[in-house]
């Protein structure tokens, strides 16, 4: 879906999807504006497709095009020419959504996840839904403390090389604060020279993930052995 949905409010949405009347993919978010789903088939960008959708006890059709896709991982749809009754039982999806779990459902653990990089972070978001996790996502340590403030999730991964403020002051930030000092942080960063690895350790961070080395399958199986 890219940059121009982040100003939509996406949430879980982790149903079985109908493309085209035959192909069964599996929902990763919502927004108004489009959705995100988890599927091993490839189809072309700016192409139009069906999209079925089980809300509640309903089921609607829509159309929706292809924003982006990467076989085996996901693919970004944007809806295209919703009816207002359409937009409508969306929209109060939304907004129910939001009424009854503020962003956590229970029993399930919530991740942050910032990384300013749009593929690395839906290739692991992507991982992290199908295996059980709320994801929130973030771009830069600004955003993400603003999330926090609303938030209270139970472990973040955060890249340190980032744009107005770097994710060692993000860090410093959290282990300075009552209220989330306690919470476990992976540092996931492209860059791993010894002396970044240490600075992260002692600044708090919980693990040390390097970006090149570290599938979406393992960096999940980190977050499930920090979580227990």
């Amino acid at each position: 879906m890219g940059m121009e949905n982040r100003k939509y409010k996406r949430v879980p949405f982790t149903v079985d999807v109908l493309i085209n009347n035959a192909v069964l993919v599996k929902g990763i978010d919502i927004s108004k504006s489009g959705l995100y789903v988890h599927t091993g088939r490839s189809f072309p960008a700016g192409n139009i497709v069906d999209v079925t959708l089980p809300i509640n006890a309903l089921k609607i059709s829509v159309k929706a095009k292809v924003q982006h896709n990467q076989s085996g991982i996901g693919m970004g749809l944007k809806f295209v020419n919703l009816h207002e009754e359409q937009a409508e039982i969306i929209n109060q999806f939304i907004e129910s959504y939001d009424e009854k779990n503020h962003g956590k459902p229970a029993g399930k653990k919530q991740v942050l996840l910032i990384d300013e990089n749009e593929t690395s972070r839906r290739m692991n978001k992507s991982k992290l839904v199908m295996d059980g996790f709320t994801v929130i996502e973030a771009t830069t340590g600004v955003e993400a403390i603003n999330i926090l403030k609303k938030e209270s999730p139970d472990l973040i991964i955060m890249d340190v090389f980032m744009q107005k403020i770097d994710g060692f002051k993000v860090l410093a930030i959290l282990k300075q604060s009552p209220k989330w000092k306690d919470v476990p942080v992976i540092i996931f960063s492209s860059k791993g020279t010894q002396d970044v690895v240490e600075k992260a350790m002692n600044a708090g961070a919980s693990e040390f993930l390097l970006k090149m080395m570290t599938t979406p399958v393992k960096l999940s199986d980190t977050v499930k052995a920090l979580l227990g």
